[in-house]
């Protein structure tokens, strides 16, 4: 045994040596993060100060603070990303600022692509980007182009060098203060985040939109877990703030202004979950037998795969990811009013419950005698209430006075309620046990699904019929869903987790004296029904002052039609020949038909409709000749049920 022992080695001993070198870097490193994290205030001030100015006086401070903790989280971020490059020794100071400068050109990227588009970048703004034609889309020549990135280049060069000599100075905190500063940002972050999840609670979705105006700010909601904590509902976001996407449609035309110059009774069918491929013969044969007399809309889409979001597309005639911005600003639906001062009785009945969507307060907050839908009881009960009081209003109002009825059918919704009368299909599930459906074949769940719509389908024939009688004469009828529902095709049952076909294709059928009998094979969506509606009932504002949609009397064979989840930020631009799915939960771009079919030749079609799609989130005409409706070859064939 030695008679020297080596003394044991301290921590800083036993870490690498290039690490050892890099530990005095990490203080100045993170101060030079935080104060380029500041620098996202100077992109999107703007955004934030436009998305905060109609808020509450006493909330443009917090959520402008919010803003200031916003930008040192990407600060922070930039740190922590950057900190592999530790391994590189005192070298980190030369490469760590690059990254930074980089990340920053990046955000002053996303602050133009925002400002344009009204998205932050995402896969679908980097696939058009990367497509030959789209620099051309953005009115910028190719000289233009060079010099932009050669400033760029000369911008992030000089930030790199600048803050290479910063970070050697060890200009900051020593290792162990860095840590603790760390910590606390942390800490300061997720308070921002947990305030902001309050304040949207408190005082609805524009708060929401403000709290996220800046890139990579996860939205938090805790509206289910505050509600019971405080025994409140959360707010409905009225008279609040607006968004720059809001936009300003229909805002500015004064209801007295909207003149008809016919004014038969309208009845607007929505029917729960009932997605394109159950409209069939043998499914709602009552309804097929009336579309000989109709015309058929063949690739009409919900504006989300959520009840909430599409109803405010369908009554405001916008995009669903607008309606937390439009229904925060208090803005009310142009439709209600324009059909008030031209001498309506209007009526709306949902046996579906929507009232804990907060829709009493928001689409439907200015009908007069607002929304009934407090129906108690199975849903098919709820229905045949439903129905009863829709005819007995029918019956009351006089026939020179004009009906418009808003009827929102349950059946078909989870669990697919029905009586006896209507089990048509088996085997079915009986309905026991909502979790049982995970055991249950997905055959049997469909079954159990077509039944439902059955029932509804008999229902809507009674309540027609009536009509029709009561009245004498035949309404303006407009027959759709709210969404479609998913039987485990895609791994899952029901609606509100995606855009696929299933979810957002929805049968929708007009039955008016201006519309000519037969099929439609153009894309259109719920966000075309009030100018649909308007240009039938012969108003003469132009449709692009009423909202997002087109009149489905005249549909555009070469648009996009914006869809998405509603409550999550996944969208789908559906085209004539071309699917684009595109945001969270998706690494890029998903191409495909509109059937959700993969193509052999997407990439090639992506990059010719590049341009287009560019205009289209631009907010731009699409570029093409609108059409008349046209007869149409049928969508692809699905299994027809087969009856026992």
């Amino acid at each position: 045994m030695s008679s020297t022992q080596t003394a044991p080695r301290s921590f800083a001993e036993r870490l690498p040596r290039r690490l050892v070198e890099a530990l005095p870097l990490w203080g100045p490193a993170l101060v030079w993060c935080l104060l380029h994290g500041l620098l996202a205030l100077v992109f999107f001030g703007a955004p934030l100060f436009s998305s905060v100015e109609r808020l509450a006086p006493s909330l443009r401070p917090l959520l402008l603070a919010g803003g200031l903790v916003q930008a040192l989280f990407l600060g922070l971020l930039a740190f922590v990303a950057t900190l592999p490059l530790t391994l590189l020794g005192r070298r980190y100071a030369i490469a760590m600022p690059v990254l930074v400068a980089l990340g920053v050109a990046l955000l002053g990227v996303d602050a133009l692509v925002l400002s344009s588009l009204g998205f932050h970048i995402n896969g679908l703004v980097l696939a058009v980007a990367l497509q030959p034609r789209a620099l051309a889309e953005t009115g910028l020549a190719p000289h233009e182009v060079a010099l932009l990135a050669l400033g760029a280049l000369a911008a992030v060069s000089l930030d790199a060098w600048v803050g290479s000599r910063f970070i050697a100075k060890g200009l900051g905190p020593r290792p162990r203060r860095t840590g603790q500063a760390v910590l606390a940002l942390i800490l300061v972050c997720t308070l921002e985040r947990l305030g902001s999840a309050w304040l949207v609670f408190a005082h609805g979705g524009a708060v929401l939109h403000a709290a996220t105006t800046l890139p990579l700010q996860a939205p938090v909601r805790m509206n289910s877990l505050l509600a019971k904590v405080t025994g409140r509902p959360p707010a409905s976001g009225l008279r609040l703030g607006v968004s720059p996407e809001a936009g300003a449609p229909a805002s500015s035309i004064d209801p007295a202004s909207v003149k008809f110059t016919r004014t038969p009774d309208i009845v607007l069918v929505l029917v729960e979950s009932l997605r394109d491929d159950f409209f069939r013969e043998d499914v709602m044969p009552h309804l097929w037998r009336r579309a000989r007399t109709g015309t058929r809309f063949l690739r009409h889409h919900s504006a989300a795969s959520s009840t909430d979001y599409s109803l405010f597309s369908l009554f405001f005639g916008l995009e669903a990811q607008r309606r937390d911005a439009v229904v925060g600003a208090g803005r009310a639906p142009l439709l209600f009013p324009a059909l008030k001062h031209n001498g309506y009785r209007q009526a709306f009945l949902a046996a579906s419950s929507v009232d804990w969507m907060g829709l009493k307060d928001t689409v439907f907050r200015d009908v007069q005698g607002g929304l009934r839908t407090d129906y108690d009881g199975r849903s098919h009960l709820r229905d045949a209430a439903m129905v009863e009081d829709a005819l007995r209003i029918a019956e009351q109002t006089p026939r020179d006075t004009p009906l418009f009825l808003f009827v929102f059918f349950a059946g078909t919704h989870f669990d697919y309620d029905y009586p006896p009368r209507s089990a048509v299909f088996s085997p079915a599930w009986d309905g026991k046990g909502g979790l049982a459906t995970a055991r249950v074949p997905a055959e049997h769940l469909k079954a159990r699904a077509w039944n439902s719509a059955y029932e509804v389908d008999t229902k809507v024939e009674e309540l027609l019929s009536r009509i029709e009688a009561t009245r004498g004469a035949r309404p303006l009828v407009i027959f759709t869903g709210d969404h479609g529902e998913e039987f485990r095709e895609h791994g899952r049952v029901g609606h509100a987790s995606d855009v696929t076909e299933l979810q957002l294709h929805v049968p929708m059928l007009v039955f008016d004296e201006r519309l000519p009998p037969g099929q439609v094979d153009a894309v259109t969506g719920h966000i075309d029904l009030v100018p649909t509606l308007f240009d039938l009932l012969g108003d003469a504002h132009p449709p692009e002052q009423l909202g997002d949609g087109v009149p489905m009397t005249r549909p555009d064979p070469r648009r996009y039609l914006l869809t998405t989840i509603g409550w999550e930020p996944r969208y789908a631009l559906i085209g004539q020949q071309l699917k684009v799915r595109f945001g969270a939960g998706l690494p890029g771009t998903e191409l495909s038909d509109m059937w959700d079919r993969p193509l052999p030749d997407a990439q090639e079609r992506f990059a010719a409709e590049a341009p287009r799609i560019l205009r289209r989130l631009r907010g731009e005409p699409a570029g093409g000749e609108q059409a008349s409706p046209a007869p149409a070859t049928a969508p692809p064939a699905t299994a027809t049920p087969s009856r026992p």
